[in-house]
Parts: C-alpha cells; structure tokens; sequence
C-alpha cells in the first residue's frame, strides 16, 4: 500500500517474526527512536542520484528465517533520493543472532544496483543500519579493476576505494566518486581530468601499440602506434583479424576490397577474375 503521513525520502517496513515466519507489513512514519517498537533494525539507504532509483527490492534473513521480499514503495511514480530510510522490526528475534537486509535499486523495472548490511539484533533496542546500493559499469581503457565496485558521495574531483573518496591518480584513477581504477603500467601513464587512464595527452594505449613510452604509444622499441586495420604483434605491426575487417596483403590491411584484392575478416587478399563480393568471396 502507499505510505501516507510520511515526508519524502522516508518509507518504513515493518518485520514480525511469528511462528518462524516473517511478515513485511509497509507503514508510515518517520523515525522516532523513542517510539520505536522493540527489536529492530533501522536502515538508511545510500546511492548515487544518477542512478534514477524508483523503488526498493527488499528481502534479507534474521534469525534463520527468511525474510520475504516487498517492493518499497508500492507508489513507483517519484524519484527516490540517497538517504531514504525504511524500519525492519524484528519481534522475537533471539539477541545477538545476525539480521541480513538485502536491497536492489529499481529504475521501473529494470535492476539498477544492488546492496547489503548485517547487524546482530539486540533485544529491546533499534540498531542502524546503512546499506550503500552500488553498480558496475564498464572500466576505463588500460585499467584494471582496483577494489569492489562502489561509489562516494559527494566526491566530484575524486574516486571512491573501499568506501572512501580517493584523490585522481595513476594507482587510484576516476571521478565522480565511482570505483577507482589502477591504470596499466604498460599502456598508460596518467590518470586525466575525466577519470581514465591515458597516455600522455590521448587514451591509453590499444592493440595498435604495446607500450606507452614518454607520453606516446609505440609499437616495439620505438616505432609510432600501427595504423588502422593493423596489431602490435611481438613490436611489429602486423594485419590481423582482429584488427583488419577487409584482407591481409602481407602486412597492410586492405579495408576496400577491390578485384585484385579481395577477402574479408584479415583473411589473406586473393585476386578474383570478375568480381570481389561484399562477403569477400569471388566471382
């Protein structure tokens, strides 16, 4: 049911243990731990507001018993904002047992992020709890995953490692508070302005080259990055089919196929005596 007489940002859940059965019921009120009701958990969500939240997916255990998932709140109609707060009560849950609230981000219905906190219930009292929603999303070219996808509140010029904003560098690179990344030694030397890892003044280096040497991708000991349709295969630039999608006549790749020269997907190039077929075949 939709929550009434709560201000936004504050949707609660209350749990009873009945039998060793759990049962979410919604409520609506804002946290007053005076008036709270016995045994409790008392869980603050936290999350970036780009991720356009809608509603919560509920569920967890506590003292052996599952709990059952409930959608927070059943109005997805506003958007939910970092800081909202929902109330587990835990009535009849055996003190010092572990509580496990488990929680997913909504955008409508598609899966957005995805958090958990355990605390040890104590009887009689409210425990708090923050659960921080993260995602993953892809990693910068030339960087490696650094720590567990997360994200820092308000870290614009920074990168969040293991829950704290980290400032930009080669070892710790992104913004915006998202996960940092460790830059590749060989393929990068500089964390730029927005978040990636770079070399020199450009991205990082791709198959085009093998290293990145004074600020500039070479491929082998000292020759410039290979050009398009072409890998940096053992320091030489060589036509490959993972970098050619035309064919390879010895080391350059042919991107428009022509009679003479025809094939595809860095195949070697043939010569066809009427034509050469967009599938690289001849007639």
């Amino acid at each position: 049911m939709t929550s009434v007489g709560a201000p936004p940002g504050r949707t609660l859940v209350r749990l009873l243990l009945c039998s060793g059965l759990l049962t979410l019921v919604t409520l609506a009120a804002c946290r007053d731990p005076a008036a709270a009701s016995g045994t409790a958990l008392f869980v603050t969500t936290e999350f970036e507001p780009s991720m356009g939240l809608t509603r919560l997916r509920v569920s967890g255990t506590a003292d052996g018993s599952e709990v059952p998932t409930t959608l927070l709140p059943e109005d997805s109609s506003r958007e939910l904002q970092s800081g909202e707060t929902f109330r587990v009560l835990l009535d009849g849950a055996a003190n010092g047992t572990q509580a496990t609230v488990r929680v997913e981000g909504l955008n409508g219905d598609a899966l957005v992020a995805t958090g958990e906190a355990t605390a040890s219930v104590r009887d009689g009292y409210e425990v708090e709890v923050t659960v921080r929603l993260t995602t993953s999303g892809p990693k910068p070219d030339g960087g490696t995953d650094g720590g567990t996808d997360t994200f820092c509140l308000d870290c614009p010029d920074g990168c969040c490692r293991e829950g704290i904003c980290t400032a930009r560098t080669f070892r710790t690179c992104g913004v915006g508070g998202g996960a940092c990344e460790i830059c590749d030694a060989d393929r990068a030397n500089t964390c730029t302005d927005r978040g990636t890892c770079g070399c020199g003044n450009g991205p990082a280096c791709d198959i085009n080259a093998n290293r990145c040497a004074g600020g500039k991708c070479v491929c082998g000991l000292s020759n410039n990055a290979c050009g398009p349709g072409l890998a940096c295969i053992g320091g030489f630039c060589r036509c490959d089919p993972s970098t050619c999608n035309g064919c390879c006549e010895g080391n350059s790749c042919i991107p428009d196929t022509n009679k003479n020269q025809c094939g595809k997907g860095g195949a070697a190039c043939k010569k066809c005596d009427k034509k050469c077929n967009p599938d690289g075949t001849c007639d």
